[in-house]
């Protein structure tokens, strides 16, 4: 389904007005094969869900299931368009050197920004969730996420104040206020679904199981002290997750599944692990 956000056509019209007539056509085609190319490469890990929408920076594809992709899927699809602006630019700048045609050069110029552009850390863009897959190898996926809506926020801010400076210096530089308004936007966006994250992946991951047939296990140690919601805030979203809660001197004292977790925070609400084992344990 492609749609329209209602702030896209104002914002071409702007761009008329203010001068950005030739480049408008190409540039939205380019970005249009960018998601494109994205589609392909989820299409090719079996992601379904596809959604294009148009808006005021240029277009987002919306995969529906693209949260069931582990870390190395996630990063192969989300670089692999600014790697096609990248390598397109390259094949354009040899045509222009070879046939000096202007329309070359333009295709040089317009697939380099896009691709590294998009390479930006930073939600909503590729580099953002490239990123965030990298953390998540190291660290779990809420922690990454979070990591990630910090550096967002940041870097949206800079481009603003970039913007600001040079609207004082009457220098026009609108697209990157829009940008890094939108950035800044996105990542307050993305800290609100963080709260949801966890809940949709646990439903999505037995979707995941019943269709593939399987799904890869993760052991986690962790302190009888410690609570459920720290327990959740562990939870790697494309794994079942097995708690083995530790004493002080590291004895297993109890084995706790996720759905356990769940389960107890629906009926108890927080509280530690240790007063938790209790009531799964009495008769």
């Amino acid at each position: 389904m492609i749609k329209i956000s209602r702030y896209f056509i104002p914002y071409v019209i702007f761009l008329v007005i203010i001068g950005y007539r030739g480049q408008i056509a190409i540039t939205f085609i380019i970005v249009f094969c960018h998601e494109l190319i994205h589609y392909l490469f989820a299409r090719y890990y079996k992601i379904s869900g596809f959604d294009i929408e148009f808006i005021a920076v240029g277009t987002v594809i919306k995969l529906k299931d693209l949260d069931e992709a582990d870390k190395m899927e996630d990063i192969i699809i989300s670089s692999s368009a600014p790697l096609f602006n990248i390598i397109f630019s390259i094949i354009s700048y040899a045509l222009y050197r070879k046939l000096n045609m202007d329309i070359f050069y333009m295709l040089f110029s317009i697939n380099l920004i896009i691709g590294i552009f998009n390479l930006i850390p930073a939600f909503p863009l590729d580099g953002g969730r490239i990123f965030r897959d990298i953390l998540n190898f190291k660290v779990d996926y809420r922690k990454a996420n979070r990591i990630m809506i910090v550096i967002s926020i940041i870097i949206g801010s800079i481009l603003m104040l970039i913007y600001m400076i040079n609207f004082l210096k009457e220098k026009s530089v609108f697209n990157i206020g829009i940008i890094g308004l939108f950035i800044v936007v996105s990542s307050l966006r993305e800290k609100e679904r963080a709260s949801y994250i966890i809940m949709g992946d646990i439903i999505k991951k037995k979707y995941k199981f019943i269709k593939r047939g399987y799904i890869e296990n993760r052991n986690v140690s962790i302190h009888y002290k410690q609570d459920l919601l720290t327990a959740m805030g562990l939870f790697d979203k494309n794994k079942y997750n097995v708690f083995m809660v530790l004493d002080d001197t590291m004895n297993i004292l109890d084995i706790i599944y996720e759905e356990q977790i769940i389960e107890g925070l629906k009926v108890y609400g927080n509280m530690s692990l240790e007063k938790f084992m209790k009531y799964k344990n009495s008769p």
